[in-house]
């Protein structure tokens, strides 16, 4: 019974590394792009564009791990990815320039991509339905931690260390998790015979793409994960710009914001089984886009209310994490034989568009709250609209099965 559980504590702990690869690689550096510019010789715009590449990186990435997952199961695909993640991570640390840097953190992208994709899919191998996205959700608020304690530890990092220890860090994190994988049992379904073509990839993608219901899914924590990252790609630079919060308590300012988004998975994790995913879904969404609309509201006098727009953030990120599990396991679940492939479907147009929204960010930012806050309000609004879609595809098989 004790060993049992040890394996389920495992198993679980494992995931959560698993999950928060992306994260990890994006939070925990966040606080060291001002040193990086200035030691790499780069521009602002030229800093964000390494946040960028690496969602470029993340999107194209679950494409390759994905069906390959479905192809020769979960375990030797994510070790090999979590593998090049080390080793990126490594040459990060000793990249000269901008253009090396931006090189190593789309590569590093593309291997954090084996994380979450693949993570994805073994809880989809195990789960069903509403308890698929309990499970999800429990996996996000553990994995919410990360980036509530993760700028603050890059902070102290930096502190002792030259920047380049954090991608150091990086690595030795990615070695811990080849650790435990070593420990996990495979959760694939027995592979198909016939072998693993591009024609059979793009012919299982062009299935999820047409189907309503995963496009309304994907909208949903698409949309919502690009509004959060709207946040992300901006909040190193408005928080001293506009309220005036130094760099040393960066990491405390972001993990009163984050907290929501662990708040929201928690209390997914309880209620869904009791609403179902896609009530819970809808809750989600409409938080979050309330918020967007009040930050919106007084992005132009958000200095004189600081302690009010760190609430607001707090529940906008509520309403994300309400929704995040939810979007992405009610996509998956409607392929349960190609798992694998519907997560790299719904996992590439999440970091794709993510990283489109980041790069336009920093391309609008002027020093002040109101273009970030009118792009996070953009972004909830379409990942409203997924809700119609979803609801459309439920009409339409209500009436199919009773015909």
């Amino acid at each position: 019974m004790i060993r049992r559980q040890l394996a389920d504590a495992l198993t679980f702990c494992t995931l959560v590394g698993l999950v928060a690869y992306a994260a990890i690689a994006t939070d925990l550096y966040l606080p060291a792009i001002p040193l990086i510019i200035q030691d790499l010789g780069g521009s602002e715009a030229e800093g964000q564009l390494t946040l960028s590449v690496f969602m470029i990186g993340l999107a194209s990435g679950q494409l390759i791990f994905g069906p390959l997952s479905d192809q020769y199961g979960r375990l030797p695909v994510v070790r090999a990815g979590t593998m090049l993640f080390l080793i990126t991570s490594a040459l990060c640390a000793i990249a000269s320039n901008m253009e090396s840097m931006w090189l190593m953190r789309g590569l590093q992208g593309v291997a954090a991509a084996s994380g979450p994709v693949i993570a994805r899919a073994m809880v989809r191998d195990r789960y069903e339905g509403n308890r698929a996205a309990q499970v999800m959700s429990a996996l996000s608020g553990a994995m919410a931690v990360i980036p509530m304690i993760a700028p603050s530890i890059g902070v102290l990092i930096l502190g002792l260390f030259p920047w380049p220890a954090v991608f150091l860090a990086l690595a030795l994190f990615a070695a811990i998790i080849l650790l435990a994988l070593s420990k996990l049992p495979e959760s694939a379904p027995a592979p198909a015979h016939e072998a693993l073509t591009f024609t059979k990839v793009l012919q299982s993608f062009s299935l999820m793409l047409s189907n309503r219901a995963f496009l309304g899914y994907q909208m949903a924590g698409s949309f919502s994960f690009a509004a959060l990252f709207c946040y992300l790609s901006t909040v190193a630079y408005f928080l001293p710009d506009v309220f005036n919060i130094p760099t040393e308590l960066f990491g405390y300012a972001f993990a009163a914001t984050v907290l929501g988004f662990m708040t929201g998975s928690l209390i997914n994790a309880r209620v869904v089984m009791r609403w179902g995913m896609d009530k819970t879904l809808r809750s989600g969404l409409v938080i979050s886009f309330c918020a967007a609309i009040s930050i919106a509201g007084l992005a132009p006098i958000a200095s004189e209310y600081p302690l009010t727009m760190a609430g607001l953030s707090s529940t906008f990120f509520l309403g994300v994490g309400l929704t995040a599990a939810n979007a992405s396991m009610g996509a998956i679940s409607l392929f349960r034989q190609q798992a694998g492939a519907a997560s790299a479907v719904y996992g590439f147009t999440h970091a794709l568009l993510a990283a489109a929204v980041g790069a336009g960010a920093g391309w609008l930012y002027r020093g002040r709250l109101m273009e970030p806050a009118l792009l996070m309000l953009g972004c909830s609004a379409c990942a409203l609209a997924g809700l119609f879609l979803i609801r459309n595809h439920r009409v339409a098989t209500h009436i199919a099965s009773t015909n």
